[in-house]
């Protein structure tokens, strides 16, 4: 127990005490508050992050690691991490062709392809019927399950979108 903050108090105060028991707690609590904060840059490291702190990380970012991997399965922690770098990186483009193209290959691996109905179009553009379908090629999974790619499209493209997904050489 270091006694710094005691060492601060006037003489007078310092002769209570009271006052010094008192002071004597909060050091404590302030030491172990600068010991969390002088280790933070190491917990918002995508590499060096607890376990914890990465599902906090993603929280932020607006991405749910369950629906991709559970923390006990081999490579999800690294799964996990390169997702949220890729989100980190493309965040402005969140739900759009790039966005996903980008997340998908960061999470599988694999080389992604995704393709929909929408654009930008001027005034005197011909614009297409409305279509909500969006098609998603991988060419392997990276050994997710096809269910937990759809439910990780579904967080991240826009609501009543339909998917339809195509792995080109199977689950890896």
């Amino acid at each position: 127990m270091t006694d710094w903050l005691v060492k601060q108090l006037p003489q007078a105060m310092a002769r209570d005490q009271v006052v010094v028991g008192f002071v004597q707690a909060c050091g404590e609590v302030a030491d172990g508050l600068r010991d969390r904060v002088t280790t933070v840059e190491h917990e918002l490291d995508v590499d060096l992050a607890r376990p914890e702190m990465l599902s906090y990380l993603a929280s932020w970012l607006g991405v749910e690691l369950e629906t991709i991997a559970s923390p006990d399965e081999p490579g999800a922690r690294d799964a996990q991490r390169r997702l949220i770098r890729a989100v980190g990186q493309v965040i402005g483009w969140r739900g759009t062709r790039r966005g996903v193209e980008t997340l998908l290959e960061a999470l599988t691996g694999a080389r992604a392809d995704v393709s929909d109905s929408g654009g930008i179009f001027g005034r005197d553009d011909p614009v297409p019927p409305a279509d909500n379908l969006v098609r998603v090629s991988l060419t392997h999974t990276g050994g997710l399950s096809e269910q937990q790619i759809l439910a990780f499209l579904a967080g991240e493209l826009p609501v009543g979108t339909r998917v339809e997904l195509h792995v080109r050489s199977g689950a890896r």
